[in-house]
């Protein structure tokens, strides 16, 4: 059983894999865990600084067409050259990415097997569609100062907070500000960036099945006031009856509680059992 593991930002693989640890202790020794490299320099999420070293990386720090599309087209790489694997797992910035591949491996291929049998996301922030918008964004700092969606009418007015499709974004801007970590940013910057999947626009394929139609398993903190919501955005993007959701009581972070540990690795079994594979 092979995992291909996606970190979050401001960390890097090692600091991934020890994350695991506690669940990894739980499933069977033979399962293998191999870790993406983000190939972008970042700071450090908070807290993660003072854990642990560098590097700190990225996928992406900003969701352009350019960005999104390079980690996308390089997770699909590795998943092809590299594979096969049997199930993805990504983490904040990393589930992101690994819900946009998996959703563009889709559309560019609906009659082939997906890239991966099942996924495992943990504290999952805004997924972003490729070719979608885009929203040219103004920022100071992470303050938005205006913003344009080149795809919507003139008239009236573009309003970026009434904008379903760019809920996600928004939340994720809030959640830089409101936890200080835009170190190393220019004072005013202007970005053309994606826009997000939102249910229940983008809920199915047109195929009629499900945006991710493989076994997933969702791990959402009850306390992630910042992108708690994209989590559960993204639950609904999934197969009802291939879904599986567990919270625990924590914020942004992998569940401490040793009981929620273990629900989570179970779930993971289940679901690798739906994607086929036997013990």
């Amino acid at each position: 059983m092979r995992f291909l593991c996606l970190h979050g930002m401001g960390t890097n693989p090692e600091i991934l894999e020890a994350q695991l640890d506690p669940m990894r202790s739980r499933l069977p020794p033979t399962w293998e865990f191999e870790f993406l490299e983000g190939e972008v320099s970042t700071s450090p999420f908070p807290d993660i600084g003072e854990a642990y070293p560098g590097p700190y990386l990225c996928y992406y720090r900003y969701p352009t067409q350019e960005a999104v599309q390079s980690a996308v087209d390089t997770v699909l790489d590795v998943a092809q050259s590299d594979g096969p694997f049997d199930a993805v797992l990504g983490f904040s910035n990393g589930a992101a990415l690994t819900a946009t591949a998996l959703a563009t491996a889709a559309s560019r291929n609906p009659s082939e097997p997906p890239p991966f049998r099942a996924a495992i996301f943990f504290s999952c922030i805004t997924p972003y569609r490729l070719n979608s918008g885009p929203v040219t964004l103004t920022l100071e700092g992470d303050t938005i100062v205006s913003a344009t969606r080149q795809d919507a009418p003139l008239s009236p007015p573009y309003d970026l907070h009434a904008d379903p499709e760019a809920s996600g974004l928004i939340s994720e801007l809030q959640g830089r500000k409101e936890i200080k970590w835009s170190e190393n940013e220019p004072e005013r910057a202007t970005y053309e960036v994606l826009l997000g999947y939102y249910p229940p626009l983008h809920a199915t394929r047109d195929d009629g099945k499900s945006l991710i139609d493989i076994p997933t398993v969702h791990v959402i903190g009850e306390q992630d006031r910042n992108y708690g919501e994209s989590s559960r955005r993204l639950v609904e993007l999934c197969n009802p009856r291939l879904r599986t959701v567990i919270t625990h009581a924590g914020g942004h972070h992998f569940p401490r509680e040793k009981s929620v540990v273990g629900k989570v690795a179970r779930a993971v079994e289940e679901a690798m059992e739906k994607a086929g594979w036997a013990a």
